[in-house]
Formats: C-alpha cells, structure tokens, sequence
C-alpha cells in the first residue's frame, strides 16, 4: 500500500503572503504541514539603497503608467496585480484616516482627563457599614393606613421610546479629503493651493 503525497511545487513560499495571511497559516494550519512551508523558504533579498536610487526614475514612471492605465504587452502581470493591490491597500487606508478624522472633530470640545473630584470627601465616613449604607439605596417600607388599604391603586409605567444609535453619515467624496496631507512642494506652484484660496 503506497500513499501519494501532494507535489511540492504546489506549496508557496510564506514570504510570497501578506501578513493576514501569514498569521492564518500559524493558528490554522496543521503544524507538520506549516513546517514544511517553514523549512525551505527563499532568501528574501532586501532592497539595496544603491539600487533604489538607480531605478528610482524608472519606478515613477512605471507608476505614473499604471495610474494612467497606459499597460504594455511587456509588463509582468505581477507588476499589474501587486500595483492594484497597493492602490487597493493605499485607497483603504486613505479611507480610514478621513473616517477618523471627521469622527474626531465630533469630540474636540470634550476636555480631556478625569471627570472626576480631586479629592473625595472621606470625613463622614469612619467604618466599612457606614461606607456601604452610602452605597446602596435604602428602602422604606411605610405601612398603608385603613383608606389606602381600601383603594388600589394601578400605576402604568410609561414605555421609553427606544434610543437607536445612528450610523453617523460621512461624505469620503468630499473635495477637501482629495488632497489631504499632501506635502506642498516649494519650488512649483500647485493647482490644489491655488483651489484653497
């Protein structure tokens, strides 16, 4: 009786992944399975600063290109399917820190710290009973006299309407947000400064 085992060319490297899915594999696979991917990883090489220098024009018009749209039949299809996720992931990120922002305005009036008092007012109080007796309500219980026992009385509890949250509407369209934190460059004229004034 023979057993197959899967090809290992089917196997990725763990480095080829984003770090979600890097983390999933740790807590959801099978650990002699997770070895596998663990003991014959590729040697990730790390970007030079020589190299990143010397192709740093190429890379702003590469980028330039695919923001564009304008794609070759030369390009790797990697190149296009890591820029989309890059956009992706930049577009997400953009969205988060405007959501937060504009949440954030909502409670700039509220003063930051403790609402609290300094300093309590502990003189009444000189043992653990006396403590707790301020704590907790106390309830009189009165006897009703000879009319009341005759007459009963119903009371009808108002029903509260209900409070629902609400899903606070924010606008991530807005033109104010399109060039937010936009470093301004001092040697050029911007069109987005000229739109502020």
């Amino acid at each position: 009786m023979t057993t197959e085992q899967p090809p290992q060319n089917n196997v990725k490297n763990v480095n080829q992944f984003n770090y979600v899915d890097q983390l999933t594999l740790e807590c959801l696979m099978n650990k002699e399975q997770y070895s596998l991917h663990m003991k014959n990883p590729k040697n990730c090489k790390k970007i030079n600063n020589s190299d990143r220098k010397f192709y740093k024009k190429r890379i702003y018009d590469l980028t330039k290109q695919l923001l564009n749209n304008q794609t070759t039949d030369k390009m790797f299809p990697d190149i296009v399917f890591s820029f989309e996720s890059y956009i992706k992931a930049c577009i997400e990120y953009f969205k988060v820190l405007d959501k937060s922002d504009i949440l954030q305005q909502d409670y700039q009036d509220l003063p930051e710290g403790d609402h609290f008092p300094a300093e309590l007012n502990t003189d009444d109080i000189s043992n653990s009973q006396e403590a707790d007796q301020l704590m907790f309500k106390t309830i009189k219980i009165q006897e009703p006299n000879a009319l009341e026992k005759l007459v009963k009385r119903t009371t009808t509890k108002l029903k509260k309407p209900m409070i629902l949250p609400r899903e606070k509407e924010i606008n991530l369209k807005d033109p104010n947000l399109k060039n937010k934190g936009i470093r301004k460059k001092n040697n050029i004229n911007n069109k987005y400064d000229d739109e502020k004034k």
